[in-house]
């Protein structure tokens, strides 16, 4: 698997899209999805203040290596793929009011043959939902995804992952979760269409590829379907299960300069994104995990991250 072109920026292969963002309604192919998420994570890796001015450049071999698909897939997906995102609209709803607001992801889209590269220029809306987030922030690692085909897969382990704090998301109303999975008002119209061609498998994929376990719970007006919500479980992680197999019976008395720098590592980490409660910043979580490094009992479940990222007793 690919790392970031940009090496040693902490923020690795992380999505991070604001919760508006992900409570968004837009419709994108797999491919529009894809190319943009790692727009996203270009967008986030560039240190300075982002501006419409800046555009993002993704190259045909970044594809290739981050979903694992054939050269001529890819160049065909740059091409087909960067107009699908100049095209496409964002629908952004408030819960507290009837406003609703259209904006576009990009004011600018380039695609260059001879080069095997596209870009694009995000729009001045869209960037304060990608950038420079503070809190009410879902992040996840593009590798989770990776494998998903189905684009509705794509949107609804968003939708389900801004909810892991609570191991269950809200009651999702039919029409409404239709429209954030990016569904036209005549696609799949009968719910036995909708759950054969759209739920049933994205829900598989999400099982069987991501880092989470998904079960739908159908709820009913009368008769009729009128929504739904989800059970989420997290599986294990890798560290997780070795952390068993370590000893933890130790605690290392960490320097001041250490606990700063491994604390604000191990915030960025989307493995440890569970510590966070819905709202905190990266700062308040690195806060809090700093304060974990100087307790015996709780620093242990930190000690294969801390391995990972250079710590040597």
């Amino acid at each position: 698997m690919k790392k970031s072109m940009n090496k040693g920026y902490p923020m690795g292969d992380l999505v991070v899209k604001s919760n508006d963002l992900i409570n968004a309604s837009y419709n994108l192919g797999v491919v529009e999805q894809r190319l943009l998420l790692l727009c996203i994570i270009a967008a986030r890796k560039k240190k300075a203040e982002l501006s419409p001015s800046d555009v993002f450049y993704i190259h045909a071999s970044e594809y290739i290596q981050q979903f694992n698909v054939d050269r001529s897939v890819a160049y065909r997906a740059l091409a087909e793929g960067i107009k699908g995102i100049y095209d496409s609209e964002i629908k952004l709803t408030s819960p507290n009011s009837k406003k609703r607001i259209n904006i576009r992801w990009c004011w600018k889209a380039e695609y260059d043959e001879d080069n095997a590269t596209v870009g694009i220029a995000f729009t001045e809306d869209v960037i304060p939902l990608i950038s420079a987030l503070e809190q009410r922030f879902t992040s996840y690692d593009i590798d989770q995804i990776a494998k998903l085909t189905s684009k509705y897969a794509i949107r609804l382990y968003e939708l389900i992952i801004s909810w892991r704090l609570t191991n269950k998301t809200p009651i999702y109303e039919l029409d409404d979760f239709r429209n954030k999975l990016g569904l036209g008002v005549t696609e799949y119209k009968t719910m036995s269409n909708f759950n054969t061609n759209v739920l049933n498998i994205a829900i598989q994929q999400i099982n069987k590829f991501t880092d989470i376990k998904v079960k739908v719970n159908r709820h009913k007006k009368g008769v009729k379907i009128s929504g739904f919500s989800f059970e989420i479980t997290q599986r294990k992680t890798k560290q997780q299960s070795n952390l068993s197999q370590d000893n933890t019976d130790k605690f290392y008395k960490l320097t001041d300069s250490q606990i700063n720098m491994f604390g604000n590592q191990l915030s960025r980490l989307p493995e440890l994104s569970n510590l966070a409660v819905e709202g905190e910043s990266y700062e308040a979580l690195a806060a809090k995990i700093k304060e974990m490094l100087r307790e015996p009992e709780q620093q242990r479940q930190f000690l294969p991250n801390l391995r990972n990222l250079g710590f040597k007793p």
